[in-house]
């Protein structure tokens, strides 16, 4: 452990249809950044392709003091399989990390820093570089607002952490229940409850994670379970205090509109008017 920062593990999940080349770019990312995690705890959410448990196995043996493994009998989906991986760190931080995107070098350096500075920060966030094919071929940029007042305006509308480059505080984390199983929305549904129960959050102004993008990412947003899922978290949330009657109502129109739109309109949507270039 790095004594200038505070301990910090990686939590990440994986699934059968992840790609195993991607998986393999994401694990090293983490491998080589220029503050290494203290362990990183890998949950296989459901069986594996001997492929992906291929890539798992390569990086255990080279890391074996490291990776904590566990793996869940069926596919339970990412909340539950982010709280079974929340149950097995024993850092007080947590960094996040998707199966097929990659971190910059320096992304876990530059939130430690953060967490040092305001030790009253319990999420730390940052921006996100979208590409397409080649990792420096890159499509678009997710944006996210940088202090805790602008954090908490745009969550009324819009997700406002890049869930893939959070790193949350644990003690936080279990206060407000731990990730759970909501349709598409686990992360938006975390920050909310975080926001709720008056926890800290800020988003570094730089670019932290590369994020893959593909049309199938566009046509997962749509459907009426997830319409449906999103208007009662809206109502629920501006019953305990985020939002009002004029922001549910603004968000869930133009939700409807993006959830019932071709998703190659939905995909110029998010890309040209949501993600600057």
């Amino acid at each position: 452990m790095n004594k200038k920062y505070p301990g910090f593990s990686v939590l990440i999940t994986v699934y059968s249809k992840e790609n195993p080349m991607y998986f393999d770019e994401a694990l090293s990312s983490i491998e080589q950044q220029t503050i290494e995690p203290d362990e990183i705890v890998l949950v296989k959410d459901g069986k594996l392709t001997p492929e992906l448990d291929e890539v798992v196995y390569n990086h255990q043996c080279k890391y074996p003091e490291k990776y904590v493994i566990q793996s869940l009998n069926v596919r339970c989906g990412q909340g539950i399989a982010l709280r079974k991986g929340v149950e097995l760190v024993t850092n007080e931080w947590i960094a996040r990390m998707d199966s097929d995107d990659f971190s910059e070098v320096d992304r876990f350096e530059k939130q430690l820093q953060v967490i040092v500075d305001a030790p009253t920060i319990c999420v730390v966030g940052g921006n996100v570089l979208e590409f397409s094919g080649n990792p420096n071929n890159t499509v678009g940029r997710r944006v996210v607002p940088e202090s805790y007042e602008e954090i908490v305006k745009y969550a009324r509308y819009r997700n406002p952490i890049n869930h893939s480059t959070s790193m949350i505080k644990k003690t936080a984390l279990l206060d407000v229940g731990n990730y759970r199983s909501v349709e598409k929305m686990e992360d938006y549904d975390l920050w909310a409850r975080f926001i709720i129960a008056g926890y800290k959050m800020v988003n570094i102004q730089k670019n932290l994670v590369r994020m893959r993008v593909s049309d199938g990412m566009y046509k997962r947003r749509g459907g009426w379970r997830f319409l449906i899922t999103y208007i009662r978290m809206k109502r629920k949330w501006r019953k305990q205090g985020l939002g009002n009657i004029f922001t549910e109502i603004v968000s869930d129109i133009i939700m409807t509109i993006s959830v019932f739109m071709p998703s190659s309109l939905r995909e110029i949507m998010y890309k040209k008017l949501l993600h600057k270039h």
